[in-house]
């Protein structure tokens, strides 16, 4: 997938490409390259989002509120009930998430924006990474998501990076 690199074990490897417009849709391909998961995102004043599975059934909705501080975006599943809510410190160089949990935990995303290199840790073990560093393609990303994490979450934590970029 990316020159140079290799899926860390433990892990999966996606492939996501952003599909340029007004929604920042991406569409993750899994590791035998077909479409695993779609990230439908939504235009309007409030950012917005629908992550779908390969056969198009709705896994988790976002809902946004970009102006103000703190920036934050809610996670929940196709229920209506919260299981994420990513709140971000942005700054020139170095961005920090905060990403809580429904069921209490946390997950810290830290990167350099400039690199597009972000790595998810929860209580120091590595949850997920999101690189562009390896790719030659532009807005296309590798999403390595540890083994028993959700993809539709970590994917839905690579959108609301993109959509908090987009407004810093």
């Amino acid at each position: 997938m990316g020159e140079g690199s290799t899926t860390p074990s433990g892990m999966t490897r996606f492939m996501v490409k952003s599909r340029m417009g007004l929604d920042r849709d991406f569409e993750a391909l899994g590791p035998d390259g077909k479409r695993a998961w779609y990230v439908d995102g939504k235009f309007g004043p409030r950012p917005a989002a629908e992550v779908q599975d390969a056969s198009g059934t709705v896994t988790h909705r976002l809902k946004g509120r970009l102006l103000g501080i703190p920036k934050k975006i809610s996670v929940s599943d196709v229920d209506g009930t919260e299981v994420a809510s990513i709140k971000a410190k942005i700054s020139p160089l170095k961005s920090k998430m905060v990403i809580t949990l429904s069921d209490g935990g946390e997950w810290l995303l830290e990167g350099n924006l400039i690199e597009k290199d972000y790595t998810i840790t929860s209580g120091g073990a590595v949850v997920a990474t999101i690189s562009q560093k390896f790719l030659t393609i532009r807005d296309a990303y590798t999403l390595d998501v540890a083994d028993g994490v959700h993809p539709g979450l970590a994917l839905a934590t690579l959108w609301a990076v993109d959509a908090f970029r987009e407004q810093r």
